[in-house]
């Protein structure tokens, strides 16, 4: 499998863009230059496009994915806010920005070219929105989205029709406990099970969504080792694509926790703690699931960790420098 990894860094203005071998060996492949502090990637379903949202000319930058990984900017668009999340829909057709600090989620348009068009629909007044996630259509072929809403303690649920319209959810929305401030959310691929970060007081929330759409709370477990008296300030969660493991990352102590997954009931069972980079805003799995890649915003490192196929366990393999203030990781498999 050939793979290729993105790295943003604001601090820099700079997206590298390394190969990743089957050993976990990176070779850096580009360096590109953003016209603006590059926060959000997202990568398009047919994974020949590559989103990255930029401050403080609030844009989406389009860059066309060429047969080996590399970019090549195709154009820009202009979003309504700062973005600190993007998320694509299923048909490739919509893209939605949610903003934290302007409490809006926004639905760009993607052109049958692949380019984005200015916003078609804003939606203000959801506080400190941090991540859309968006979940499978429903019968009618609507989709549903997840909107993290940080200050709210509230996920709130909208449906996506066919036009790129977003619409309460008709079950309404879920709330978490007072202070646990809701930031991203990830899906396991199998089981319905939903998985949120909490941002302020580092748990893991697990949800199940039934055939009917119903969400439901499972569990709630804390991120941090027993006896933690730090500050808290959960970052980013993914699970690996064979559904066994989770993970997150807590920025103030730079540690990865490491959830065990049951394949029974899909209950989660803490196992381990690893550290990492300094500060690790964001990371990645790669799709083989046997690499975890995180990111340093401080250390302005990308450290490769391999994935024990049987434990979960974590091994440090190599760090590799990237742009300050690095943040996001996204994990491209090519085209074969």
């Amino acid at each position: 499998m050939q793979q290729v990894v993105y790295v943003a860094s604001p601090g820099s203005q700079q997206i590298h863009v390394f190969a990743l071998a089957d050993t976990g060996e990176m070779q850096l492949l580009q360096l590109v230059s953003t016209p603006g502090q590059v926060q959000p990637l997202v990568i398009s379903p047919d994974r020949r496009w590559l989103y990255a949202a930029v401050r403080p000319d609030f844009a989406v930058i389009c860059y066309r994915i060429d047969m080996d990984g590399r970019l090549s900017e195709q154009g820009s668009a202009p979003l309504a806010g700062s973005a600190s999340h993007t998320a694509i829909d299923a048909s490739g057709r919509f893209l939605l920005a949610a903003s934290y600090a302007f409490n809006h989620v926004t639905v760009s348009p993607i052109g049958s070219g692949g380019r984005v068009e200015a916003p078609h629909q804003q939606l203000d007044g959801l506080q400190a929105a941090h991540s859309a996630t968006l979940l499978g259509a429903d019968e009618q072929g609507e989709q549903e989205v997840l909107v993290a809403c940080l200050t709210e303690d509230a996920i709130r649920r909208f449906t996506l029709n066919d036009k790129g319209r977003l619409a309460p959810h008709p079950l309404g929305d879920l709330h978490t406990v007072s202070g646990a401030g809701p930031r991203h959310l990830t899906l396991h691929p199998v089981n319905g099970d939903i998985y949120c970060l909490n941002e302020l007081d580092c748990t893991i929330n697990r949800y199940h969504r039934q055939a009917d759409g119903h969400i439901h709370l499972q569990q709630s477990l804390e991120m941090l080792p027993a006896g933690y008296q730090g500050e808290r300030w959960g970052a980013d969660l993914h699970v690996t694509p064979d559904g066994r493991f989770l993970y997150s990352c807590e920025r103030a102590s730079s540690l990865l926790t490491l959830f065990g997954i049951a394949a029974q009931d899909g209950s989660l069972t803490l196992r381990s703690h690893f550290p990492t980079e300094t500060m690790p805003r964001g990371f990645a799995i790669d799709h083989s699931g046997r690499y975890l890649l995180a990111a340093g915003q401080a250390s302005h490192q990308l450290a490769v960790h391999r994935i024990d196929p049987g434990s979960g366990e974590l091994t440090l393999l190599a760090r590799h420098p990237v742009g300050d203030g690095a943040m996001w990781v996204r994990v491209l498999a090519l085209c074969e």
